[in-house]
């Protein structure tokens, strides 16, 4: 029986093709481990709001927004799970909240990780209605607050219940706006309850100025891919010494500059190959574009990121 087109799932192999499977958020999508990309994508639109639950075998980062009018909710799918988001480590009893523009998410190993996304008057209504209180100010940002494993335990079985249904036959008695939205409520309740009414968010100062300093070098890098900086030039440009440097990159994305410089790089050559922006430039070309000219050492990185030869990727495309 085909799925409700409320509901669908894509299997992926290229980190493009799954950031394409998700056309309700704005994400690009960077390969940082090395290996063949394999993925899955299973997702539930409901009534103003939309839950994941997202299968990755290499460490990715996704960067952008999943809508600057929605509230987001996520956690990590896998005991032995984690993540970096916005330089906060999301673990396996921890619970990432906030406002879902500017996200800059990185899971540090192979992951598995369910959210849900909600319009944020929705939200707001919700929790006036249910709690008769406001929203915690501090929800207006993105913070990972520790709810301890009996809960995380408890919102993982939920979400992964709500996709096992969404699969069935049977949930064809989910067909109609009032059956949806008790789902989404249901969901959102369970989140809203594991929070604190209260927390600590005095670290979040920091985390934003090293999220700055990676920013700044990584624009940096972009605007220069042909000619790629030193770590040096990169330092005086961002107004940091090297050891602050590394520090901000392994806080923020878990890797040392010069690792991230390579990976960037290296994403951007797939990028463009995959593309074919220009149909007569070779794989030489591109490469030089993005800054390599050591065609025998490029191909061997590439081969060493994403599994396969770069004149692979470019006969496919």
């Amino acid at each position: 029986m085909p799925r409700a087109a409320w509901h669908g799932c894509a299997d992926t192999a290229d980190v493009q093709e799954h950031a394409g499977s998700l056309p309700e958020w704005a994400l690009q999508y960077e390969q940082l481990s090395g290996g063949a990309f394999h993925g899955r994508v299973e997702q539930i639109h409901l009534p103003g709001a939309y839950m994941v639950k997202e299968t990755m075998n290499r460490s990715v980062r996704q960067q952008g927004e999943i809508g600057r009018d929605m509230y987001g909710f996520a956690l990590v799918l896998q005991p032995e799970g984690e993540a970096i988001c916005n330089g906060q480590r999301l673990g396996a009893t921890s619970l990432l909240v906030g406002r879902g523009d500017d996200l800059d998410l990185c899971n540090t190993r192979a992951s598995q990780i369910g959210a849900l996304s909600v319009d944020c008057d929705l939200v707001h209504t919700i929790s006036q209605g249910i709690y008769h209180r406001p929203l915690a100010p501090w929800l207006a940002q993105q913070v990972v607050v520790d709810v301890g494993p009996q809960v995380a335990g408890d919102l993982r079985a939920h979400l992964n219940r709500v996709f096992l249904q969404a699969d069935r036959p049977q949930a064809r008695h989910w067909q109609g706006e009032a059956a949806m939205s008790r789902v989404r409520d249901d969901m959102l309740l369970a989140f809203l309850d594991a929070l604190p009414l209260d927390t600590d968010i005095s670290h979040l100062k920091s985390v934003a100025q090293r999220r700055r300093v990676v920013h700044r070098a990584r624009e940096m890098m972009l605007a220069r891919v042909d000619q790629p900086p030193s770590l040096l030039e990169v330092c005086r440009h961002v107004g940091a010494s090297h050891r602050k440097l590394h520090y901000c990159f392994q806080d923020i994305l878990g890797m040392s500059p010069a690792r991230y410089l390579r990976v960037l790089r290296l994403n951007g050559v797939r990028r463009q190959l995959q593309s074919r922006r220009d149909p007569h430039a070779g794989v030489q070309d591109v490469a030089a574009l993005w800054g390599f000219w050591h065609l025998g050492q490029f191909s061997a990185d590439y081969k060493r990121l994403f599994a396969e030869l770069p004149s692979q990727t470019l006969r496919r495309a």
